[in-house]
């Protein structure tokens, strides 16, 4: 999602420059999105990560382009980000618009783009911090943890249309974010290891101390403030981007981010994820005053922990009614539901994908079984690079 200009207070905020801010909450026209890719640079050989991320993001500066490329910690990572959109078909041309000029940005400097949640075999430590304050900022504060954080996500901004509302919406996406950890489920592999999980990624961003999730008690955009300048008092925080939560709210934006997905390999995945994001959020959005009537911390743990192990292929507890489901169950009932009610004229093909990414196993199962017959580590990071391209 195109960012705006941020006021000076804030960029330096971020950076850890200046004093705290929490800028005022832009507003927003409800159920707009817009979709955050963080892509690996890989080396054509060796489909190792590379580090030619600032050359190619020099060369991605010479093109007119309604998307936006940036810098990430590693210089082996970028992120791109999607201009504001309003419907599947539109993110998944703005989305293929973006597939193709970056490969073709990284294919000039020798290097190749893609997906996954996690690079099967990199290690930590031969990371690189790209050369900019914030991210050197970030590795006095966290030591290791910021190279450690060389892990690839997909972020979901979903309008909010007012501050307050933003707050309840995130309280209810927060609920079903595990379902989107299993359905883009796409990292087995951690540091050369079979990890035992779908989600390798899934793991890494719980070493951070403002992890986690919205409390309950935050039942408005003035206790979320309250909050944070109680957090900001202590050097706790500085700024919205020093919440690692998996749901946050996004003042700068309008909006709350879901923050729990691998990058899809394909980008018409992430196209399909981020609509069934936002008419989960428009459904939200008619239940006017209604909360979550469970928000133990334990079950969303415990709901998280499911789905990063097992994927599709997983559990879910419904905190509402109690029940346990399996997760492909409770994503198919919801796709009906939503798909009933949605006026987006995309959204069948959307579910189509989705349904796709249920099917034997998902991402993670394709990978899984790639490893099983034989393939190594490397070519892993081939099928991957090729899946995207």
């Amino acid at each position: 999602m195109s960012a705006p200009i941020l006021p000076d207070l804030q960029a330096q905020a971020v950076s850890g420059q200046g004093p705290a801010y929490l800028p005022e909450f832009r507003p927003s026209t409800l159920g707009t999105m817009g979709i955050e890719l963080e892509l690996m640079v890989l080396d054509r050989l060796s489909f190792d990560l590379f580090p030619a991320a600032p050359d190619i993001l020099r060369l991605l500066d010479a093109h007119e382009k309604p998307w936006v490329h940036t810098p990430e910690i590693t210089t082996s990572m970028l992120e791109v980000a999607t201009s504001i959109l309003t419907s599947y078909d539109e993110a998944a041309e703005q989305l293929e618009h973006i597939r193709a000029t970056v490969q073709r940005a990284a294919f000039e400097v020798g290097a190749s783009i893609s997906g996954g949640g996690a690079h099967p075999f990199q290690k930590w430590n031969e990371q690189r911090i790209y050369p900019k304050e914030r991210y050197f900022a970030s590795e006095r504060k966290f030591g290791y943890l910021a190279k450690l954080f060389t892990v690839f996500g997909m972020h979901v901004h979903v309008g909010a249309g007012s501050a307050d509302e933003a707050i309840r919406l995130c309280a209810w996406l927060t609920q079903r974010a595990p379902l989107f950890i299993a359905l883009s489920a796409n990292s087995p592999c951690w540091q050369g290891e079979v990890s035992g999980f779908c989600s390798a990624r899934s793991n890494v961003v719980g070493a951070f101390p403002m992890s986690g999730v919205l409390p309950p008690d935050v039942r408005s955009w003035q206790d979320f403030r309250n909050y944070f300048d109680g957090l900001a008092a202590h050097g706790i925080v500085n700024s919205i981007k020093d919440f690692y939560w998996d749901v946050r709210p996004k003042p700068e934006y309008g909006t709350i981010e879901l923050r729990v997905l691998d990058t899809p390999l394909k980008p018409v995945y992430a196209a399909a994820l981020a609509c069934y994001a936002r008419e989960l959020c428009l459904e939200f959005a008619e239940q006017a005053g209604r909360w979550p009537a469970n928000t133990s911390r334990e079950l969303y743990v415990w709901n998280r922990f499911n789905a990063a192990r097992d994927g599709v292929e997983g559990n879910w507890i419904d905190p509402e009614s109690g029940a346990t489901l399996p997760i492909a169950e409770a994503i198919r009932a919801d796709l009906a539901r939503l798909g009933r009610r949605s006026r987006d004229p995309g959204f069948p093909k959307a579910i189509e994908v989705l349904e796709t990414l249920m099917r034997d196993g998902g991402q993670a199962g394709w990978l899984r079984r790639h490893l099983a017959a034989g393939g190594g580590m490397n070519d892993l990071a081939r099928l991957a690079s090729e899946m995207f391209g």
